[in-house]
């Protein structure tokens, strides 16, 4: 065998998994008849892979004790650190008694592009597993760099028995995922929390709950799994720190004040006194039973000697900065309490009285939810914050009082976008709170 030739074709085409929502929906990378770039380049998702010499490997008469090898850079480019497996996908592996084996070196750079150290290595073992390596932890803005070696073993034996036999397969990324928030039983998921494993469900990942007769059946979300170190300082809201989950739809209508008032802020509102009761009891027993207390901060209207609130609830609505990355948004020039502001269904520009989200004066005492951070929701990108009700996307309250007025709460408009009203509107219900 050591004297023939073995026609070994092996095409090995690089598909990303793109990180987003629920959707774990493959991004082919083919550029078949690209054949004169040097460098290619696919983005999907936060993650990019950059293929030197472009993404396909041919290989022709290749020899026992030969190897071939590919360059291949891996980096996070959103904001949140995350983990991957690399993978075979459509794998045909005819070439018998694992002689045919995969290793790979790795580089970790820098935001810069620095060679900084080493990362994960893949010691070397026999194609078959189509798992190659799990649980690859990339941090926002580092690059690994690898370096796959495929080496056809030299066994100083007869090897006729691999003639004319196929290799192919495609070689990939997904992102990890131990558990699965959709399919776990609840007993699951909060022994994970309350084990300090809930950053395994990836953030975005829904499943349905049942709120009883009154309410029916409505989508939970992963809001955020991290708890970064400006949750420990003292006088932060926790309400967008550790495992939070929120309503990814609307539970019902409600009004946050039955007068126009925002007086005493969230904790004095009838909204509060609502969700922590009546949408509160109509969870299921397991998911009330592992709800922690949150310590809330939330802002303050313009009377005179008010200052930043701070409540513990089990259920909370959310705040400006936790929906918006940047805490700022222009006034549409519309101002008034809401009974004497006439919006037509069709308008493009939501209610704003006095000034946009900066006049939440609590906006710099929370951080903005890892989904929402994640799907880099912003003042001018905020279409990820919409939410449904009845199959129509409508405005949901938030918990942040504006400084502008003594009347208004802001709310998250029907296009996503920030607006603020007075309190005795009736708008979306959908709460959060943490698991722990």
């Amino acid at each position: 065998m050591k004297d023939k030739k073995i026609y070994l074709g092996v095409g090995l085409v690089f598909l990303l998994l793109m990180t987003i929502s629920l959707s774990y929906a493959y991004f082919s990378a083919s550029i078949s008849g690209n054949d004169n770039a040097k460098d290619v380049v696919v983005n999907a998702g936060t993650l990019s892979l950059v293929y030197t010499d472009g993404p396909e490997i041919k290989v022709e008469n290749i020899r026992p004790g030969k190897t071939i090898t590919k360059e291949v850079t891996v980096k996070n480019t959103g904001t949140l650190d995350t983990n991957y497996n690399i993978i075979w996908q459509s794998l045909i592996n005819e070439i018998t008694n694992d002689e045919l084996v995969l290793s790979a070196t790795c580089q970790r750079l820098n935001a810069s592009g620095a060679v900084e150290g080493t990362c994960n290595s893949i010691p070397q073992a026999p194609i078959s597993d189509t798992t190659i390596a799990k649980k690859i932890a990339i941090e926002s803005g580092i690059t690994h760099k690898y370096t796959f070696t495929i080496l056809f073993k030299e066994t100083n034996a007869n090897q006729n028995y691999n003639q004319g036999k196929k290799f192919s397969g495609v070689l990939g990324i997904e992102e990890y995922k131990a558990h699965d928030f959709a399919t776990d039983s609840w007993a699951t998921i909060i022994a994970n929390v309350k084990a300090g494993n809930g950053s395994e469900y990836a953030v975005g990942s829904t499943k349905e709950v049942n709120l009883g007769t009154t309410y029916g059946t409505h989508i939970l979300r992963v809001a955020n799994t991290t708890t970064p170190d400006k949750c420990k300082t003292k006088g932060f809201s926790q309400t967008a720190c550790g495992f939070v989950l929120e309503f990814a739809d609307i539970i019902t209508e409600h009004k946050m004040n039955d007068t126009s008032t925002n007086v005493g802020g969230w904790p004095a509102t009838s909204m509060r006194t609502f969700v922590n009761n009546d949408i509160y009891n109509s969870l299921p027993s397991e998911i009330k039973n592992a709800i922690i207390d949150t310590t809330v901060v939330s802002s303050h209207g313009s009377t005179s000697g008010e200052t930043n609130f701070t409540s513990t609830d089990k259920l909370y609505l959310l705040s400006t900065a936790e929906v918006w990355a940047d805490a700022v948004s222009s006034s549409n020039g519309i101002n008034g309490i809401d009974e004497k502001i006439s919006i037509s269904p069709l308008a493009t520009k939501p209610e704003t009285q006095g000034c946009g989200i900066e006049c939440d004066n609590a906006r710099n005492l929370t951080r903005q939810l890892d989904y929402y951070k994640k799907e880099g929701v912003t003042t001018s990108n905020y279409s990820k914050a919409i939410k449904m009700y009845n199959s129509s996307a409508s405005r949901w309250w938030l918990r942040s009082a504006s400084s502008s007025d003594i009347v208004p709460f802001y709310y998250v408009w029907m296009t996503g976008d920030s607006g603020n009203n007075g309190a005795s509107a009736a708008y979306g219900v959908s709460v959060a709170f943490r698991l722990g």
